[in-house]
């Protein structure tokens, strides 16, 4: 059949089907299988518009717009009245037309339809009572549809089936799609992605993109489903493949050459003799009909080039995609020297990059059950193993494949067998395929640096991974960006390395194959590492070596069923047992050694012997009170002694100039910091949790370099010398939990640099000299104030200091840099009036300020409250959006949870209790005489507190509002009703000039959920003759006492000229959001002070 017969069909495939019994199962893979061809199949729960004639639209499916029939015969088939119709079409159609039918049987036997026994028999016997006059008919058609012969399911898997299936569709309509399995996972969503940019102003731009992603994610899996299915809108298209591979060969450029040409010419041979005659021709053939080329596994641009040229005039709405692990390949000068410049002019907007990321757990466990039982189900006795082996692969679908078919049909204990070996060897296939990433890396520097990545690096921050790596000689910042470029590393969000797992074994498969004798390998980790220094058999080749024994133990603990208790900051008790003996002399002929890991090692020996040029040292639960004097470490860049035993570093003054990390984290013997007058290059200093640190030695004003300081919990740090005034370049400083810490030297404010200071939970509001410290005005004999911190101070956190406003501050003035500010737990009242002149301050957390009851005018805030209220895209309403406070706080990140007591924000609300009001204005906000006064629960969604008072009066975005214990809408509302949306016309005014200047609502509400405080109610004012809204969310909510109780809300709310005039149809709405509408009254007033009343014979209700 030609392509352009084909064409002229709307689906190529008609699926005629039993819904009940395959819809969801059997028939919907099949279905899905055809598609990822991009045969384009007909089901009627998808296909037929709501509305239309069912019956209509599948005569027209079968009779017009198909040219095969699929007819899937199940058990109960012949059960329904609707298939068997629905065949006598099908095979009356075959009659008159060209048309093809495929019978499939899926759980029943050809001669069973044929015949009409079992199942079938059954159906018949309960058609012959109800449909005498078509049963002969529907019989005949059963015994001709399976004298045709088909497809027949037997003791296949249904994987297998249905791909023999689709193999026959294609054979039948003779159509060219290249091959993808059958059952795909995961994949739809990029490939509807991919679609969409496809048909993106597709007549008229040329466009390129690039799918990447690690080796065997599936990037030309989706290209070959993404080229089936969109060949038909293309004049010609060529899927190349194995371009990296096929350009390596000898004329292997030509071939690719060859096949283009001859693809676009719709099979028309040319004879190629070299690549530039072929680069001319290709450029002669794409300038004349829209093209879709897929160059599949290209790994650099440079094979582009020489396989098409430069300046390609590609046909306007021509596409290029591009399969590559390089997720960097295509870059702007790139793409301007591969089009024309008209060309690249459209190209540029419509260049995309699609990263291919792995599958999520369920969809991994069933691709896995697809290639290891042939369908999506799991044997109990399997299930364990099956999730183990799914976990192993990483969402990797090659894996899952290559794993999945190696233990299909095979026993329980080869499953288990096949998972202890990979725990130590991974599989050869795989590792074949994710090793091509690492050869083409460039040169041995990134190879290299992969490697010690692979080793020790994973999960580790990328800047500290970085200065470690370039004290090694690497150049890490280029190096880790050509990794992450080849899709063999990966940054997240908290900048940390990752890396998949199965990229991680390939990298240490490279290394474990250096050498059968693993003392001999370039770099040792876990089981290996501790091998290597128990029988002391380590060489030169070794330059980094790895060991965790707290973690080889546990793992070892696991395996044995043993449970191991670690007290906190006691972790090397167990671990420092006899029954793990090693020495230094293990380490002796390591003369390259730079990388070191010794976790909770206990060595013998003296270190004259150890390695020289190490780099790193990382050393937890290192035994010492101090470092050896004969352990050279002069090299070091990064040394790592968190929960150590140390109580003195080092017991003379040691030279380490190229140190630019020290971490003695935990260590809860130390008792002073060593000097630091050899240490001129450190620029990290971590001292967190070092309980017994009483004293900060005097030279730490020498390190220059400094940028980073963390004396967090060093509960029995009394003072900081005042030489810490003296480190230009600190950023951040962080004292709290400081609990002891009452004096902040005055010599802070010459930092300079200083960034963020975080004194929370410290002591400095209980002595003297910390007290004058925050005062901000000098008084005789008094020291330092606010005004003394460093002006460049962009973060700055007190929290739980116990400050009150006694000494909080009258001006700020002098932190004009603050965007943080956090004064949470504290028992302040109010907030100084100078946070206003914070203009650069965007965060201000007040968290459980007990007893803060006003926050005055923020300008930086109000700034944010202005902005408009944002209608849907779809909303036909427009203008005079108000915006409610909690909205406010959520987008200028103030946090005042649990400050119960707050009760105004200048400018934005204020809630008064009720007895602050005269009756006369009560009555004028709310139209009734009088208000119960009965105490009531009031809940803030402010502060997630709720408090217990009389009546509050909420003034908020020009609303005033109220909630008071009551049953029923008061009588100045006359009627209500138990609706919760209004509709009505507003009457003719009297004088020309009235205008409706305000309304009054009355809600009577009662719980309908314990869940009502989690979300807003809202009230809408719609105007819809003028396609005006608008809106109302509360701060405050009343609660009623049981779900039985009602109260009324009240609400004030005044409007604005011209926006209600007589005439309009308003509608009023509650959206209760766990509240149970019982009764809702609106009042409406104008500008004369005419009242109009509404008695609710509404027009309509519900929601628009």
């Amino acid at each position: 059949m030609a392509m352009s017969e084909i064409s002229r069909c709307t689906y190529h495939v008609f699926l005629s089907f039993r819904g009940e019994d395959t819809r969801k199962s059997f028939t919907d893979h099949l279905y899905t299988a055809l598609v990822h061809l991009g045969i384009q199949t007909f089901r009627d729960d998808e296909e037929i518009e709501r509305g239309n004639n069912i019956k209509d639209e599948i005569e027209k499916a079968i009779l017009h717009h198909s040219k095969i029939s699929i007819v899937v015969f199940s058990k109960n088939y012949a059960a329904s009245t609707w298939c068997l119709n629905e065949l006598v079409m099908i095979l009356e159609h075959k009659k008159s037309a060209k048309h093809i039918v495929l019978p499939v049987f899926y759980d029943v036997d050809p001669s069973q339809v044929k015949n009409q026994t079992g199942s079938y028999a059954e159906a018949f016997t309960q058609h012959e009572q109800n449909f005498e006059s078509m049963v002969q008919r529907w019989r005949n058609a059963l015994k001709e549809v399976a004298d045709i012969g088909g497809m027949v399911l037997q003791d296949r898997h249904e994987s297998q089936f249905i791909q023999d299936i689709v193999k026959e569709v294609q054979n039948k309509l003779h159509l060219i799609s290249l091959y993808v399995p059958p059952y795909l996972v995961g994949i739809d969503s990029l490939v509807t992605q991919i679609n969409q940019w496809l048909e993106q102003d597709g007549v008229n731009k040329v466009g390129i993109a690039t799918i990447c992603g690690i080796g065997g994610i599936g990037k030309t899996t989706i290209a070959k489903v993404v080229y089936n299915q969109n060949i038909p809108r293309f004049e010609s298209f060529s899927f190349l493949a194995h371009v990296r591979e096929t350009s390596q060969d000898c004329n292997g450029l030509v071939r690719l050459q060859r096949q283009l040409i001859s693809d676009i010419l719709k099979g028309k041979s040319h004879k190629i003799y070299n690549i530039d005659n072929g680069i001319n021709k290709i450029k002669e053939i794409v300038c004349c009909r829209r093209v879709l080329l897929v160059l599949d596994d290209v790994d650099e641009l440079e094979k582009i080039r020489k396989l098409m040229g430069t300046q390609i005039p590609f046909h306007p709405g021509s596409k290029i995609i591009i399969t590559s692990r390089n997720r960097c390949l295509l870059n702007a000068h790139f793409i301007s020297q591969m089009f024309e410049l008209e060309a690249s002019t459209n190209c540029g907007g419509l260049s995309k990059l699609f990263e291919v990321k792995e599958l999520a757990s369920s969809e991994s466990l069933q691709l896995f059950n697809w290639y290891a039982f042939g369908h999506n189900s799991v044997p109990e006795s399997s299930m364990a193993y099956a999730r183990s082996l799914v976990k192993h692969c990483g969402g990797l679908p090659l894996a899952l494949q290559v794993l999945g078919s190696s233990l299909s049909s095979k026993s329980v204990s080869s499953w288990k067998s096949a998972l202890e070996k990979l725990e130590e060897i991974p599989d050869r296939k795989i590792q074949e395929i994710l090793r091509i990433s690492y050869d083409s890396l460039e040169d041995d520097h990134d190879k290299n640096l992969f490697l010690d990545i692979v080793c020790l690096f994973i999960e580790k921050d990328r800047d500290y991974t970085t200065t470690i790596l370039d004290g090694c000689d690497y150049y890490t910042t280029i190096g880790i960006e050509n990794l992450v470029g080849r899709s063999l590393l990966i940054i997240n969000e908290k900048n940390k390395l990752m890396m998949h797992q199965m990229i991680r074994d390939m990298g240490r498969e490279i290394i474990r194959q250096e050498s059968s004798d693993i003392g001999k390998r370039s770099r040792l980790w876990h089981k290996n590492a501790f091998d290597v220094i128990r029988e002391k058999i380590g060489s030169r080749t070794v330059k980094c070596l790895t060991i965790d024994l707290k973690g080889l133990l546990e793992d070892k603990a696991k395996r044995t069923n043993t449970t191991l208790h670690f007290p906190k900051h006691s972790k090397s008790q167990f671990l420092m047992s006899n029954d793990v003996d090693m020495e230094t002399q293990a380490f002796a002929k390591m003369k390259r050694l730079k990388l070191l890991q010794l976790d909770y090692v206990r060595l013998k020996g003296d270190f004259k012997d150890f390695p020289k040029r190490l780099r790193w040292l990382r050393w937890h639960g290192f035994c010492m009170q101090s470092f050896p004097v004969d352990f050279d470490i002069n090299e070091l860049v990064v040394l790592d002694m968190r929960n150590s035993k140390l109580k003195q570093v080092w017991k003379d003054t040691e030279c380490l100039p190229n140190l630019k990390i020290l971490n003695l984290n935990h260590s809860h013997s130390l008792l002073k910091t060593p000097s630091f007058s050899g240490l001129p290059s450190v620029e990290k200093l971590m001292l967190k949790d070092c309980i017994n640190l009483v004293e900060v030695d005097q030279s730490i004003g020498e390190l220059k370099m400094l940028t980073f300081l963390n004396l967090k919990d060093c509960t029995r740090l009394r003072h900081l010398p005042r030489t810490i005034g003296s480190l230009i370049s600190l950023e951040e400083l962080i004292l709290s939990g400081c609990s002891r810490l009452d004096d902040v030297p005055r010599e802070l404010h010459n930092m300079e640099s200083l960034k963020v200071l975080n004194l929370d939970e410290t002591a400095i509001y209980q002595s003297r000299l910390g007290l004058h410290w925050l005062l901000l005005k000098r008084s005789r004999g008094l020291g330092f104030s606010w005004a003394s911190l460093p002006g460049c101070l962009v973060k700055l956190s007190v929290e739980s200091c116990k400050l009150s406003n006694d000494v909080m501050p009258n001006d700020l003035c002098n932190l004009a840099s603050l965007k943080s500010l956090n004064l949470s737990r504290n028992p302040i009242h109010y907030l100084p009036e100078s946070l206003k002149n914070l203009t650069k301050l965007d965060e201000l957390l007040l968290t459980s300020c007990t007893e803060l009851q006003m926050i005055p005018k923020l300008p930086v805030l109000l700034n944010v409250f202005e902005c408009k209220f944002i209608f849907g895209d779809n909303s036909p309403f427009q203008g005079s959006g108000i915006i409610n406070l909690p909205c406010f706080f959520s987008s200028t990140r103030c946090v005042i949870f649990g400050c119960e007591k707050l009760t105004e924000v200048e400018n934005l609300f204020k809630l008064e209790p009720i007895e602050n009001f005269e009756a006369e204005e009560i009555r004028r906000l709310f139209n009734v005489d009088s208000i119960n006064r009965n105490r009531l629960q009031l809940y803030s969604y402010l502060t997630d507190s709720i408090m217990l008072a009389t009546p509050q009066v909420l003034q908020e975005c020009g609303i005033t509002s109220t909630f008071v214990v009551g049953s029923e809408v008061p009588i100045r509302f006359k009627h209500g009703t138990n609706e919760h949306r209004i509709s009505f016309f507003l009457p003719t005014p009297s004088h020309p000039d009235e205008k409706i200047h305000r309304f009054s609502l009355c809600v009577v509400f009662s719980l309908a959920s314990d869940q009502m405080l989690e979300l807003l109610p809202s009230v809408y004012i719609f105007n819809e003759t003028k396609t005006i809204m608008q809106i109302y969310r509360p701060s405050f909510i009343g609660i009623p006492q049981t779900n039985d109780n009602t109260m009324l809300w009240l609400i004030h709310w005044p409007v604005t000229d011209c926006q209600f005039e007589g005439g309009d149809l308003v509608s009023c709405m509650v959206v209760p959001i766990h509240l149970s509408i019982r009764k809702f009254g609106v009042t409406y007033e104008s500008e004369h002070n005419i009242g109009y009343e509404y008695g609710f014979s509404h027009l309509s209700t519900g929601i628009i």
